[in-house]
């Protein structure tokens, strides 16, 4: 009743008979291995499912409950070819397009500003790439792929590049494209995952096509970098004048660099809602800061924490005190959650003539974290920089050039300790006097521990040699067992 071809590039097709007496063929999905409607063995199952929909036709019998599953398994695409072929009943009334469920999706959802935008970078390439007017049932696993594959291929960002020659006319730098991070793209998988995850509970889709792929974010080591307390004294004496007090726009931006560096402040997101009535300049103990994190807000007894007023944040927010309003609330009334402070420092940099590295504000942030972490016990450094033991580990704390050249002083001292030790050694180590009068070579260090003796006992007298319980050899045995 129906056989299957196979095609010159991989797929499969199926003949049949239909229902009408006419044979045609059917084309299985390229990507159905996954779900069991393409390969050889699952070719021989659509096989059999299709000449069971067709003998029950013809029949005028209801199909099992087995092929009504397969075919409510399948894709809509699927459904589309059986239905042209009058071998089951399709009506696309419920069709939804990915434009129509993404705008249901994030209507009304109430989220931080830097999570929105995030939301709307994901949604703009999934437009992109599917077109708004593709349904829902048509993105398939395959096509899920392909669209990661795209991401990491061929979606790139600009960002202005500044080489060296031209860092004293910024006006030159030219965009250059460069790749999505890694972490970019298992997190828009992630949101991809669970967007398509909720069209599966509302009944829009069987499967989820993004279920499977990798959306962990994992620390990058090749982007980790540690910032120097010389590289940080550059940056600041760049933004300073000699002999006068910075200016509001200097101490502005050394009151962000401070608060990132030394205090390892979250930038922008806990600049933003920093207010001077957290600054306990007079509390006991009175170098504590009080900080509004808006990250870990959401967290329970993660929405303060104190940071302790060391002398160079202290100065950079009293310089930035004298220039605020009066009434003024807020540290930094510029900054929300979208603000670009990116691009300020890197020509910060620039001017400073300091190199960049990846990552400018998240490896400031680190870097006072390993601080921390070198000076306070892990639960205090943790505290202090609002985050978990097990977070720090894995994303803050590294291990710096301080940290390898101690090191190789301890190891030198220990090296030197233990030469003193075995020259020390040397020089107590019993001698024989020879003939002459003179010392002869120490004895065989074998031969002295053969015949050790114990402290206090006669050298004539002998014990048994290495046992675990020495005893004299006169001893009678009877004498050790009463």
């Amino acid at each position: 009743m129906a056989s299957i071809r196979k095609e010159p590039n991989g797929s499969y097709r199926i003949l049949i008979i239909c229902p009408d007496g006419r044979r045609r063929s059917i084309k299985l999905d390229k990507d159905g291995k996954r779900r069991g409607d393409s390969g050889k063995a699952a070719a021989e199952t659509v096989k059999s499912h299709l000449e069971h929909i067709v003998a029950q036709l013809n029949a005028n019998q209801p199909i099992c409950k087995a092929t009504g599953e397969w075919i409510r398994g399948t894709t809509a695409v699927m459904r589309r070819r059986l239905a042209s072929a009058g071998i089951i009943q399709f009506e696309e009334t419920n069709r939804v397009t990915l434009g129509d469920f993404l705008e249901s999706y994030f209507k009304g959802r109430e989220v931080k500003a830097s999570t929105k935008t995030f939301y709307e970078h994901t949604r703009k390439r999934l437009d992109e790439f599917f077109k708004s007017d593709t349904a829902l049932e048509d993105i398939d696993a395959m096509k899920a792929r392909s669209f990661r594959e795209w991401l990491v291929t061929s979606n790139k960002r600009n960002k202005p590049i500044k080489p060296k020659k031209e860092r004293e006319n910024a006006k030159n730098a030219k965009p250059v494209p460069v790749d999505l991070a890694q972490n970019t793209i298992r997190r828009r998988m992630g949101l991809c995952r669970q967007i398509f995850g909720q069209a599966v509970q509302d009944g829009k889709i069987q499967r989820n096509p993004f279920a499977g792929m990798s959306t962990t974010v994992k620390a990058n080591k090749e982007r980790e970098h540690y910032i120097p307390l010389d590289v940080f004294d550059k940056v600041m004496a760049h933004l300073s004048t000699a002999g006068q007090r910075p200016t509001a726009w200097q101490a502005y931006r050394r009151a962000l660099f401070v608060l990132a560096r030394i205090g390892a402040f979250r930038i922008p997101s806990e600049a933003q809602g920093l207010k001077w009535e957290h600054i306990a300049w007079e509390a006991d103990p009175p170098t504590v800061s009080v900080v509004m994190s808006s990250k870990t807000e959401h967290h329970e007894n993660r929405a303060v924490r104190r940071v302790p007023l060391l002398p160079e944040i202290e100065t950079a927010l009293m310089d930035l005190w004298a220039h605020a309003e009066e009434g003024a609330e807020y540290v930094f009334p510029g900054i929300s959650g979208d603000t670009n402070l990116r691009t300020g420092l890197e020509r910060i940099l620039c001017a400073a003539g300091v190199e960049q590295w990846p990552k400018l504000w998240q490896n400031l942030r680190s870097s006072g974290a390993t601080d921390f972490a070198s000076e306070y016990p892990a639960h205090v450094a943790a505290a202090i920089c609002g985050h978990s033991v097990e977070v720090a580990r894995a994303f803050y704390w590294r291990a710096t050039d301080s940290d390898l050249r101690e090191t190789l002083d301890i190891g030198k001292r220990v090296r030197a300790r233990c030469a003193q030790s075995v020259a020390k050694s040397a020089q107590n180590t019993p001698t024989k006097e020879d003939s002459n009068g003179g010392q002869a070579r120490p004895e065989n260090s074998e031969d002295i521990k053969e015949n050790a003796v114990f402290a206090g006992e006669n050298s004539k007298t002998e014990w048994a040699k290495r046992d675990s319980n020495p005893r004299h050899l006169l001893c009678k045995s009877s004498a050790l067992t009463n």
